[in-house]
């Protein structure tokens, strides 16, 4: 007998054999679950305890995935170093650019640099091109009026391990200290690939020295109201001809410009000088006058180069700049000029107008002036000569000259610090309008005055100072603007009975004369408004001048435009006609009714930039300008009771 019979016997006979109590295992209890019935019956998710057969296939599927992604990386990874790295695929690292050329250049003289590009790679460049970007200032040294700002330059197929090698020739203009940057990328393909590469290098040089240097000279100090020259000079530091140099200088608050040699090119400030020669210089001189405060400084700013392509009278690039100042000085004995009361740096004045001039003094010293004198010397063709009347003052008319000196006031004998007075006179201009078929041409009066004596100084000695200030006047146009009222004659035929009749229509002619001596007028216009019982015929001659007539208004508008110089002098007036008709009432009956209301001439003087304004009379029945006029025929008359 065997082991295993050995447990099936034993087994049986403790099943069947009496007072053997079977061996009973503790049986365990299930915990209790209440059953739930789901509205609609769907899978049970397995529990998350105990995953399904479907969730062990899942997870080794995600395992195998991202081990595959991971040796993708890896192998990309490897292929960008390799890339990069060298061998046998190209890099850029393996492509240089090299320039040679100086660390620092004159301006204005031509520059020479080498650009050398060598291909490391085992592969060509192909359809490589060159950019360079040029920084403002560079120019063509075959053509130096032409700007270089970027150019591009095909170099065609660079092969493996050469260097290729492209001469760059230019010329750089600007400020002494200026950097120079030359931005330069090469772009290009390999074989059997669409993407473009690119390799940058940027060339960095200075200017050493400006094509030109500039100097900028005015006084350290100068007397407010006192005329001053400033002085520019521009040099040529070039091995060539320096083209094209534009000069332009900013002048300071209180700088009134008197003029120029050479005159400027554009407005009062900017000069083109044309070439300048190696070893030339241009030379520019300006004169003016400072007004300001007692120790106030006036700075004079000044630069030089060539023009803008777009703007012929601003600078586009740079050579030079400077800057000069000049501080304002009280003087020992100081004048302010005053004209019906105002001190102004420049006036305007109306012709055959009477003007008071007061000259106000001060001794601005801490001690005494004697034997001081004034001078007035007056210039200008259209002064009246007759007219100057010097209060306490001697005019010698011989040089125009006006003189106060102790003989003629008392008070300046002796001046004591601080005190103050004033000397005085009158003058007016002549007429405008010479009667000679001769023009004054943008008439100005100057007035010069220079105060001086002697100052006693700490020893005793006397010494003599002096203060000139300059003053201009600008004379307006005289301009006359005449309204006149005709039947018999002028360009228009008219109708009607004189004297006019009530209820019957008379026409009548209106004739607007400008005359207009030495200044240009410009924006000229004349106005004026029909009473309601006249109308606008619409007849105008000449048919050259623009007029029109507003019914809603009943303004009737010349627009004139320019009125030259001379008109009704050396050339013919401006003059307009047109016809009006008159409708008489009862109530006009023995009057003499208005037919054109007062009219306004406006315009704008060119030379003194000031507004001009005439006013024309009223026009009625009586035709004081027409020859054949009778003086009777002015007045409304009723038809029945005369016979007409």
């Amino acid at each position: 007998m065997d082991e295993n019979e050995g447990r099936l016997g034993r087994l049986k006979k403790a099943l069947y054999e009496r007072g053997i109590p079977p061996r009973l295992r503790r049986r365990q209890v299930l915990p209790r679950h209440e059953p739930q019935s789901p509205e609609t019956w769907q899978h049970e998710a397995p529990s998350a305890a105990e995953p399904t057969h479907m969730e062990k296939k899942m997870s080794l599927g995600m395992k195998f995935f991202l081990g595959s992604l991971i040796f993708f990386i890896v192998a990309v990874a490897i292929v960008i170093i390799v890339f990069s790295g060298g061998g046998n695929i190209v890099s850029t690292k393996n492509v240089s650019i090299m320039v040679t050329g100086p660390v620092a250049v004159p301006a204005g003289e031509e520059v020479s640099l080498d650009v050398a590009i060598e291909n490391n790679n085992t592969v060509s460049l192909e359809s490589a091109e060159l950019l360079i970007e040029y920084p403002s200032g560079t120019r063509d040294s075959r053509n130096l009026e032409k700007d270089l700002t970027r150019s591009r330059k095909s170099l065609g197929t660079i092969e493996p391990g050469t260097i290729f090698k492209e001469p760059i020739r230019l010329v750089f203009f600007g400020q002494e200290g200026d950097a120079k940057d030359l931005h330069l990328t090469l772009e290009y393909r390999t074989r059997d690939s669409n993407a473009i590469f690119a390799n940058e290098k940027v060339y960095s040089t200075h200017i050493s020295s400006s094509a030109t240097s500039l100097t900028t000279d005015v006084p350290s100090e100068v007397i407010a109201g006192q005329a001053i020259e400033i002085r520019i000079t521009l040099s040529s530091n070039a091995q060539t001809v320096t083209e094209n140099i534009l000069t332009h200088i900013e002048y300071p608050f209180g700088f009134s410009y008197i003029g120029a040699a050479p005159d400027p090119s554009y407005d009062n400030d900017t000069w083109v000088l044309g070439d300048i020669a190696p070893g030339g210089k241009r030379t520019i001189v300006i004169r003016g006058v400072v007004e300001g405060q007692d120790g106030e400084q006036k700075v004079f700013r000044v630069s030089s180069g060539t023009p803008g392509s777009k703007s012929p009278e601003e600078i586009g690039v740079s050579y030079n700049s400077s800057v000069a100042e000049t501080k304002i000085a009280r003087p020992f004995l100081s004048t302010v000029f005053f004209i019906d009361g105002e001190a102004l740096p420049e006036y305007v004045i109306d012709p055959e107008v009477r003007k008071n001039v007061d000259i106000a003094w001060v001794n601005n010293l801490p001690t005494k002036i004697i034997n001081a004198q004034i001078e007035v010397k007056l210039a200008g063709d259209t002064l009246d000569v007759s007219s100057i009347d010097p209060k306490n003052g001697f005019f010698r008319s011989s040089d125009k000259v006006i003189i106060w000196d102790q003989g003629s006031d008392e008070n300046l004998r002796e001046i004591e610090p601080g005190e103050q007075g004033k000397v005085s006179f009158r003058f007016k201009t002549k007429s405008l309008f010479t009667g000679v078929r001769s023009l004054f041409e943008e008439p100005i009066i100057t007035v010069s005055v220079t105060a001086g004596g002697n100052r006693v100084s700490g020893e005793g000695v006397p010494e003599r100072i002096e203060n000139t200030i300059k003053r201009v006047l600008k004379v307006n146009s005289a301009v006359v603007f005449t309204p006149r009222a005709v039947f018999g004659t002028g360009p228009f035929v008219n109708r009607g009975a004189l004297p006019p009749v009530v209820e019957k229509e008379t026409t009548y002619t209106i004739i607007w004369t400008v005359l207009n001596s030495s200044n240009g007028i410009s924006r000229a216009s004349a106005r004026a408004v029909l009473p309601p019982y006249v109308s606008w015929l619409g007849t105008v001659s000449p048919q050259t001048e623009t007029m029109s007539y507003n019914e809603t208004t009943r303004e009737v508008l010349w627009n004139i435009g320019r009125i030259a110089p001379g008109a009704g002098i050396t050339k013919a007036p401006r003059e307009v006609a047109f016809q009006v008709s008159f409708l008489p009432s009862l109530s006009h009956m023995g009057q003499t009714p208005t037919i054109v209301g007062e009219s306004l001439f406006s315009g704008a003087d060119d030379f003194t930039g000031v507004s001009v304004e005439r006013t024309g009379k009223t026009l009625n029945t009586i035709l004081n300008t027409d020859p054949t006029f009778i003086f009777n025929q002015g007045q409304v008359i009723q038809k029945e009771n005369n016979g007409q």
